[in-house]
């Protein structure tokens, strides 16, 4: 056999290899969110990097056939099986819902916001300066950004995650102004835990069930929207708790740094993915539970679910009921937190009942180190 044959057929098995590996890969990220962490966290682990399989399979397939066009029905069998996750990572909503007038008057708005402790994320000298440092540098007439935009807003509904107690701050340029200014706007409040909802709308508070750990929250209200009682809930689940340390050696990993060791990543940073899959699970089913027991058909999560869409705890809380904003109005792949060279799409706002969602913006205000997103929905006839 010709040297150039025994090289094209030695190719030809090498990259089939590869097809089969990736595809197996790809279609298990996509379907990780299926998986109960409890059992396995490394399917969970593979769905967050998903979008980074389906494009390396798009780059295979465009490999395929330019080398192998018999091969390449392995990656297209791929994209055909995981179609129902890419549009749930990226919809195709490309036509927007105009409102009559008289439409208008049964919509109302809803902004989901983790705000940072209402810290300036973008001045990182919060960070390496002492308290006392900062009282001394603050500027007269600088006002807390993140407030400003949400005055600015002013929605009608505002669940907000990592709020702090409402009180003038200089350290983080929090006027007296801007706090009438936003109890002019959100006349109703409650809130457990910096997890909060404001409302233009009346409201009573919904006395919840906390889960057992410092870092996830749910508080709740009975919002009287336009005639509707609307459960709502502002959640904010299990975070991954990373510390400085482990940001740093995320850093190397990013910037390519070959000293990194890969056993140090995975107890730093696969042992803490692992137990906040596990805690997030849990979490989902208490927040299920608890649902299901008041019985109201009308209802909106909203908040920093730290996970990603379709994941397994986002699909023990949505079941067969809620749906997704993002998967009804939003259009095109998107990330809502931003920080430590983390980007991916972890805020969520899933609802039922008699409300439709017309419009999903997530904003580009970046103040905290996630992104806000502006929901509008409209009353079912």
């Amino acid at each position: 056999m010709p040297v150039t044959q025994t090289i094209k057929r030695n190719l030809k098995v090498v990259i089939l290899l590869i097809n089969i590996i990736l595809a197996v890969i790809t279609i298990v990220a996509a379907y990780g969110g299926k998986i109960n962490p409890e059992t396995t966290t490394i399917p969970a682990i593979l769905a967050m990097t998903f979008p980074g399989w389906v494009i390396l399979t798009i780059i295979t397939l465009i490999i395929d056939l330019w080398l192998f066009r018999r091969i390449s029905a392995i990656p297209v069998i791929t994209l055909i099986v995981c179609l129902t996750p890419i549009l749930s990572f990226s919809p195709l909503n490309f036509s927007s819902v105009k409102l009559t007038p008289e439409q208008e008057k049964k919509s109302f708005t809803l902004m989901s916001y983790n705000v940072f402790g209402l810290i300036d994320f973008n001045d990182f000298t919060h960070w390496s300066k002492s308290h006392e440092q900062l009282k001394y540098e603050t500027k007269s007439g600088i006002l807390n950004p993140t407030l400003s935009f949400i005055i600015k807003e002013a929605p009608d509904i505002a669940c907000l995650q990592e709020f702090p107690p409402a009180i003038p701050n200089p350290l983080n340029h929090i006027s007296a102004l801007q706090m009438d200014s936003v109890y002019a706007i959100f006349p109703h409040r409650t809130g457990v835990s910096g997890e909060n909802v404001y409302s233009r709308f009346p409201l009573y508070p919904i006395d919840l069930r906390q889960p057992e750990s410092e870092y996830c929250w749910f508080g709740a209200a009975m919002v009287h929207i336009m005639g509707h009682k609307t459960l709502v809930i502002s959640v904010h689940f299990q975070s991954i708790g990373l510390n400085r340390e482990d940001k740093a050696l995320f850093h190397q990993l990013t910037e390519g740094d070959g000293t990194t060791k890969v056993k140090e990543v995975k107890q730093q940073l696969l042992g803490k993915l692992s137990n906040a899959f596990r805690e997030r699970a849990t979490q989902a089913r208490l927040l299920r539970e608890q649902i299901d027991s008041l019985n109201v058909e009308n209802v909106i999560i909203a908040g920093d679910f730290n996970d990603i869409p379709d994941c397994y705890a986002l699909r023990i809380l949505a079941q067969e009921d809620f749906k997704s904003a993002f998967s009804i109005a939003g259009c095109g792949p998107t990330y809502t937190y931003h920080g430590n060279r983390f980007f991916f799409n972890i805020d969520h706002v899933l609802y039922r009942g008699k409300m439709h969602a017309v419009s999903y913006n997530r904003q580009k205000e970046g103040n905290s180190d996630h992104y806000p997103l502006e929901v509008k929905f409209i009353w079912k006839d």
